[in-house]
């Protein structure tokens, strides 16, 4: 072919293409298609994928890791105490005596009912917060405690129970389903109020707590299968013995009444009756009745307490009752000339006395506490030492020496100098034991019903309380008694010892510092060099 010819078939096949439309649109398209398209070649990140993946991970760990410290810290803290009492008496704290009834007396199980809602009971006060914690110290203490709370507004039927007593938001119900008591503890009785404010401004100021005292009287009251009765008297003018029986009540004993004049025989069941300290002579008749009781049909295995009073009048039949049991009480009042046992400077009928050395006194007997007496009378042992008819004595309270007799029936000027002085006894125990059985019948007789009164019984450096418990611990072999103090929310301060202040500074000013700014370096590092 020829090179016009070549030439010519050049230029036709241009014009054809410059004669053909070019679809730019389509072009634009395939154009923008290949560029989005990636290369075969080119690698996903994995690096990055990692880190994000990883930090979800830790995130739902660590949330994991919180969510399951916080339900076992709950769990430990429902069944194990893991609050610190700060405050320098102790008021969030258990006595040793609870903790002691707590872990080997109480034995059957005990259900606290209080009647208001948690939340709404603690954010009373803190007199409330603090009874509240105790009661659920006491829960942690014992497995045989269940505390439970209660809206009296959603629960209106829960009353129906207990028809013949009052019950009212605030108080606590303790029950035990073995013996199917219970008792009901108020505000009134869990509380201690100053009764001075209460009298001058008509207002309750509560100032401390007796929650431990109330609880455990409860307790011992409603799971002890065989309770001992005490009666006490009435008819005859008695002394108000109301704090002898807040005294036994808290310590488990069932208290009732006896009006020697109406009653016929006295109960059977009934353990003690208690004389306190009658106005007026009781009648031989009515006086009877205590001797059979006494009696008990040949059986033994009863008790009579008899408290005197330098206010009485002469009691010849009370005289040849307590004769019968060798004792006497003598017609005067035991006064003190040593002035290192006086009560107070301005009498001298207001003096410490001896406990001695019996069973009766238990652990009140050398216990460093000091025994308080007012307006005694001596109680003569008309026999000495002698026994008869199966009777045998034990001095349980006697004087210090130099005590001097003030005769009651004294006419005339009165001479310290020239009275009958020494050592009297103030308390005798006088008892007869069965000869087969060796059942006990006991008769103990006191000076003075003040030995016994509220103002004694509360001193905290006194033994008195201490005493007469023991005393009707060991007549009746009751074993569980216990004496729990007050706790006093008067000049409560958080303490803390030198030593504790220390290490806590040193925590929390140098060693949390230092541990946060380390954990700041190390990460700041591992991150720089990623």
């Amino acid at each position: 072919m020829s090179n016009d010819k070549m030439t010519e078939n050049i230029d036709v096949e241009k014009s054809k293409e410059a004669d053909t439309p070019v679809n730019t649109e389509s072009a634009a398209e395939n154009k923008s298609a290949n560029r989005e398209k990636p290369h075969k070649g080119r690698k996903f990140n994995a690096r990055s994928f990692k880190r994000g993946t990883m930090s979800v991970v830790l995130t739902v760990v660590f949330i994991a890791a919180v969510v399951v410290v916080n339900v076992i810290v709950g769990l430990i803290s429902e069944r194990f105490d893991t609050t610190a009492d700060l405050t320098d008496s102790g008021i969030y704290s258990l006595e040793e005596n609870t903790e002691k009834y707590l872990a080997e007396q109480l034995t059957s199980d005990v259900s606290f009912t209080v009647l208001t809602p948690e939340t709404e009971f603690e954010s009373r006060n803190t007199a409330y917060k603090q009874v509240n914690e105790l009661l659920k110290k006491m829960e942690m203490a014992s497995s045989h405690i269940s505390l439970n709370y209660l809206d009296l507004n959603q629960n209106p039927n829960y009353t129906s129970q207990f028809k013949s007593e009052t019950l009212s938001t605030d108080y606590i119900v303790v029950e035990s389903a073995v013996t199917g008591r219970h008792r009901i503890i108020s505000p009134m009785e869990y509380f201690l109020f100053n009764e001075e404010y209460l009298y001058y401004y008509g207002r309750q100021v509560v100032e401390g707590s007796n929650i431990e005292q109330a609880a455990v009287s409860a307790m011992m009251y409603v799971s002890n299968e065989d309770l001992v009765r005490v009666a006490f008297t009435e008819g005859y003018g008695e002394q108000d013995s109301s704090a002898l029986q807040t005294l036994l009540t808290r310590n488990g004993y069932e208290v009732e009444q006896l009006n020697l004049t109406t009653t016929g025989e006295i109960d059977g069941d009934i353990d003690f009756v208690v004389m306190f300290a009658p106005s007026m002579d009781v009648d031989n008749e009515h006086l009877a009745k205590l001797d059979r009781f006494l009696d008990n049909g040949g059986a033994f295995g009863k008790n009579l307490l008899y408290f005197a009073s330098a206010e009485q009048p002469q009691t010849p039949n009370i005289e040849e009752f307590l004769n019968d049991w060798g004792m006497s009480v003598g017609y005067s009042v035991v006064g003190q000339s040593d002035m290192n046992y006086l009560i107070s400077q301005y009498t001298a009928y207001a003096h410490l006395q001896q406990i001695c050395d019996t069973p009766y006194a238990g652990s009140a007997y050398g216990s460093q506490l000091y025994y308080y007496g007012a307006n005694m009378r001596p109680i003569m042992q008309i026999w000495g030492d002698d026994s008869r008819g199966g009777v045998e004595q034990k001095v349980l309270i006697q004087t210090y020496d130099n005590a001097f007799l003030f005769p009651l029936d004294i006419d005339g000027e009165f001479n310290v100098d020239t009275a009958e002085s020494g050592v009297f006894s103030d308390a005798v125990a006088a008892y007869r034991v069965h000869s087969t059985t060796q059942e006990i019948s006991t008769v103990a007789a006191f000076g003075s019903y003040q030995m016994a009164d509220a103002g004694f019984m509360s001193m905290s450096n006194g033994s008195n309380a201490d005493f007469f418990i023991n005393v009707f611990n060991y007549i009746s072999g009751k074993e569980d008694s216990i004496t729990i103090k007050s706790k006093s929310f008067s000049n409560v301060t958080f303490d803390m010892n030198v030593q504790t202040s220390t290490v806590l500074g040193i925590v929390l000013c140098i060693v949390v510092p230092i541990v946060v700014v380390v954990l700041g370096i190390v990460i700041w590092v591992r991150r720089r060099h990623r």
